[in-house]
């Protein structure tokens, strides 16, 4: 396994997400906490007195966490991991990761805190009605959203199959 796994920004028009991928959009992520935590700069004293560690790096700390844990499991299609991006000058959006279960493509948002605003993931599901569900990885329970078509989870929590 490399030290930083590039994951490329997919279209998300179908599957495999792999077939319409940008090869000039993607976002690193890193095989260990550490390594992130080294890169960007963050001394280990800022890291050790912070009240809460996964608000370091305005949430990225949580983004990198739940996609290390997604690879570790498998990835989302032949062990890839993908993200969606949306560059419009009028209103760009961005989807953390994509999965792949069932057949079926999960955008995926990382919330460090309670979920306030999620206008990209919402954006994503308008846009793409073949995604049935969204999944929102937060610090909080699990629970379901069916008006809004989404399900939060726990950022610790395992994905299965």
């Amino acid at each position: 396994m490399a030290l930083i796994q590039k994951v490329p920004s997919s279209h998300a028009q179908g599957l495999p997400l792999g077939a319409d991928v940008s090869s000039s959009v993607f976002k690193s992520l890193f095989l260990d906490i550490g390594l992130m935590q080294f890169i960007c700069g963050i001394s280990s004293d800022e890291f050790l007195t912070q009240k809460d560690l996964l608000a370091i790096y305005r949430g990225g700390l949580a983004e990198q966490f739940v996609g290390q844990q997604i690879l570790l499991y498998g990835g989302s299609e032949n062990e890839r991991l993908y993200y969606w991006n949306r560059p419009n000058k009028s209103s760009s959006a961005e989807i953390d990761y994509l999965l792949v279960r069932n057949g079926e493509i999960l955008p995926v948002e990382v919330k460090s805190g309670a979920p306030a605003r999620l206008k990209s993931l919402s954006l994503f599901l308008k846009e793409h009605p073949i995604c049935k569900k969204g999944l929102v990885f937060y610090s909080g329970n699990i629970k379901s959203d069916a008006t809004y078509r989404l399900k939060y989870m726990p950022l610790y929590t395992k994905l299965d199959g």
